[in-house]
């Protein structure tokens, strides 16, 4: 067995959704996004265990991943935050998802299959504030809210906006766009909308303080331990959730002037260790860290050396004492007193640690821990 394993710690997970509970303040409910896997992280037990924690609902992109929770026996409400198309109309209301709406023609599909099955189905108009992406635009918020109520079978139970750069604390952007989502809900109020569900801010306005007040938050890389972006003080309570670790599997000492991986990109210049690990793109970890990439082994930092093969990289032990065949090597998480973030990952490839944490995970074979004990 390739002995490559991707840990997530299901005990960090309810720690960070309690600190972010304490964040957002008791009266105040969660969103808990699962979408993409949990971020790599996994959907079904990453749910199962916000569910157990108390999160008021899951939130998913599409239905597929909805349809896969209420499978896995998952009985909170689901948002579907992409929204639907006419033809998921009927999967939607048997199942009693939530979705985004957006678009008045899948609105009179919904109301039309609801109203036929004696059902009234929740949505959240979503609106554009700015991200110029998905939703209702301002100017078109009066008119298409006149249209949606004047339909039947469905409840507007929210109204929601998502935030281009509240990972960059004190840009201006964010403040417009806060100023633009509450004239929507202003113009809701006009119309006699009332909603239980306002929500706006994303694990970034978590931290920084932003759409605290509307009663929900949606926070999605926060739960798994990491801020949006570096600098965030604020999110040193929270513990990384994701843990990935491979083993030696040969180590050789070779004289200089001797390649090492496809097109010699790395020559020894003097006599050096090398141990090779069976880890390459093919597992997430990114072919841009060849020569660029450290690991820890033995609670040291060492450089990744030549390029990162499809299945295979190789890393330069040499100074660490009594390398050998089957220790550890951990290239995301903490051995010792070193730690390698995801953080410190995407800043060397030039990403982000949403994309490490989504690329990793769904790419290996993940082990569950809560308190030490596996499941």
């Amino acid at each position: 067995m390739i002995p490559n394993e991707v840990t997530i710690d299901l005990g960090a997970l309810r720690h960070n959704f309690f600190e972010i509970k304490r964040l957002a303040g008791p009266d105040t409910r969660v969103i808990g996004v699962v979408k993409a896997d949990a971020y790599g992280h996994g959907m079904i037990p990453v749910s199962r265990t916000l569910e157990s924690a108390g999160v008021d609902c899951l939130g998913v992109f599409e239905l597929e991943e909805g349809l896969e929770l209420r499978k896995a026996g998952c009985t909170v409400p689901i948002f579907i935050m992409m929204g639907i198309t006419s033809d998921e109309v009927s999967a939607v209301v048997e199942h009693e998802f939530t979705p985004a709406l957006f678009q008045i023609e899948v609105a009179e599909e919904l109301s039309r299959i609801s109203a036929e099955r004696g059902r009234v189905t929740p949505i959240h108009i979503k609106v554009d504030t700015g991200m110029t992406r998905l939703g209702v635009r301002l100017e078109d918020l009066k008119s298409f809210l006149e249209q949606l109520l004047a339909l039947k079978g469905i409840k507007l139970e929210g109204i929601f906006s998502h935030f281009a750069v509240a990972d960059q604390p004190g840009h201006t952007f964010t403040e417009q766009q806060v100023k633009r989502f509450r004239e929507a809900v202003e113009e809701c109020t006009r119309l006699g909308v009332s909603f239980g569900g306002v929500h706006i801010a994303n694990s970034g306005a978590l931290l920084g303080n932003k759409g605290l007040d509307l009663g929900m938050v949606r926070p999605g890389i926060l739960l798994y331990g990491f801020p949006p972006a570096e600098g965030w003080a604020e999110a040193a309570s929270f513990k990384p959730v994701m843990s990935f670790k491979s083993r030696v599997i040969q180590v050789r000492t070779v004289p200089p002037g001797i390649p090492v991986s496809y097109g010699c990109t790395y020559v020894t210049k003097e006599r050096r260790t090398i141990a090779t690990i069976p880890v390459g793109y093919d597992d997430g970890y990114s072919r841009l860290l060849s020569n660029n990439g450290e690991v820890l082994i033995h609670g040291r930092r060492v450089p990744v050396v030549g390029r990162v093969c499809m299945n295979l990289t190789m890393m330069d032990v040499t100074g660490v004492e009594g390398v050998t065949v089957g220790d550890e090597v951990v290239l995301l998480g903490a051995q010792g007193k070193e730690r390698i973030t995801a953080e410190e990952i995407a800043a060397r490839i030039g990403t982000i640690n949403y994309e490490v944490y989504c690329t990793i995970g769904k790419s290996n074979r993940r082990v569950y821990t809560d308190s030490g004990k596996n499941f």
